[in-house]
């Protein structure tokens, strides 16, 4: 079977507005920030499949989604004790609007609309006692979601939440010994794209959509870091419950076909540990050499079903960043990066099959106070860019190639206007949520 497609996407311009506003009354800190986010995305496909098996047809799918995000973020803080503590809430409210249509009448029409919206009062309380920085907090969430077909509501699909997520660190120095210990619960929902039933249609074989009924992905974090001088050590635990991973079977009306989509599974676990070294060092007249070294080990635990038997997912992968930044007189910059990685899972049901070792070299100079810059760079000098995964599902096994063709030679030109000194912006409101739409 030979398929071939173009694709074109009609994508407007992302429309934001941010209001922020910091000030003092007497010891007591204020800091808002509200922000409204407005998107509409289209995307036109046309394929032709030739078969010798099939009858040759033509597939022409359109699909629309518009979203409105608003959030806003208040919090105040005031010295305590030893210490301060900080009190505030966080509230979004979203809308997300999706159509597909497919005008041949191969795949089933959609259309969807979600709307969420989330409160989560918080608190966080910091003090200093003798040699040792204490830092606990504790924050809310009550999300309400509702999913409407067709602007018709389905009550089996609408859900609430209210969950509580603690978060506690210590930390201490000797010295030239620094120590810390922490501890976060955390939570990460779905994106909107995931919980969408649209489908991508890739061929009469293969199509792919989102679950209206995935749960949100909670964390429990565990990190220790040592580090003496110009080293450091890293450890991460993570415990992750109803983890998302991706899923094949058959669909409803042709077992042939292999219908993709998304479940939630137990849970899934995974050590990191990281060993890094930092360092300025002088060479003289005016050099300097910045090396950024560490390596990272990543063991994952999970074990997921594949052709109807549990299979492990526990290898682990090594991971090597090595940059270095050398400073020369009269603005000169020098960069060189490399990174690569061994084959190994990812901690979910991919395994990586490839190592991509990248290389990355630049040259930089200002001019003007640094106002123009000027900057030459070679992006993966090898040609390391290409990726080798297998994905396992519980009906089959893909096996994909994906070359990202990142070698390349790169001229910027950048100035600065009206340069002063780095000025408060606002830390923005519902980054979370931006990031899911």
């Amino acid at each position: 079977m030979q398929n071939s497609s173009v694709r074109r996407d009609k994508n407007t311009p992302i429309h934001q507005v941010n209001l922020y506003y910091t000030g003092k009354v007497g010891q007591l800190t204020i800091d808002f920030n509200a922000d409204y986010t407005s998107r509409r995305q289209q995307s036109c496909n046309q394929q032709q499949e030739l078969s010798t098996e099939y009858e040759d047809r033509d597939v022409n799918t359109e699909s629309l989604t518009r979203s409105n995000l608003f959030a806003e973020k208040l919090f105040v803080s005031h010295p305590l004790w030893k210490g301060q503590i900080e009190i505030g809430e966080e509230y979004t409210n979203t809308r997300w609007k999706s159509r597909f249509d497919n005008q041949e009448g191969y795949i089933a029409n959609s259309n969807n609309e979600q709307h969420e919206s989330n409160i989560a009062p918080f608190m966080e309380l910091r003090q200093r006692i003798g040699r040792f920085q204490l830092s606990t907090g504790l924050r809310y969430e009550h999300v309400e979601s509702e999913y409407f077909v067709s602007d018709v509501r389905r009550d089996e699909q609408c859900r609430i939440y209210n969950d509580l997520f603690p978060s506690l660190s210590v930390s201490t120095s000797v010295k030239n010994l620094q120590l810390s210990f922490s501890y976060a619960k955390r939570i990460t929902r779905p994106s909107y794209w995931q919980l969408s039933s649209d489908v991508t249609y890739e061929n009469r074989l293969n199509q792919q959509t989102g679950n209206p009924y995935l749960k949100p992905v909670k964390y429990h974090n565990l990190n220790a870091m040592v580090m003496w001088k110009w080293l450091y050590l890293m450890t991460n635990y993570s415990h992750c419950v109803d983890p998302i991973l991706y899923t094949a079977g058959g669909l409803e009306d042709d077992s042939k076909v292999n219908f993709v989509t998304y479940l939630n599974y137990d849970y899934a676990d995974w050590l990191t540990i990281t060993l890094g070294a930092q360092k300025n060092v002088k060479l003289g007249n005016g050099i300097t050499w910045t090396p950024q070294y560490n390596v990272s080990l990543m063991k994952p635990w999970l074990k997921s079903m594949f052709n109807g038997q549990e299979k492990s997912f526990c290898h682990p992968m090594l991971t090597l960043q090595l940059g270095n930044i050398v400073a020369l007189p009269h603005d000169w910059l020098l960069q060189a990066d490399f990174n690569m990685h061994t084959h190994g899972n990812t901690g979910s049901n991919i395994y990586v099959d490839s190592t991509n070792p990248m290389l990355s070299l630049s040259i930089s100079k200002d001019f003007f106070l640094r106002r123009l810059n000027v900057k030459l760079t070679g992006n993966d000098l090898f040609n390391g860019g290409i990726n080798h995964v297998m994905l396992y599902s519980n009906r089959m096994m893909f096996r994909k190639m994906e070359d990202n063709d990142s070698r390349s030679i790169q001229l910027s030109i950048r100035y600065r206007f009206n340069v002063t000194p780095s000025k408060y912006k606002g830390t923005g409101a519902g980054n979370a949520e931006k990031n899911r739409l």
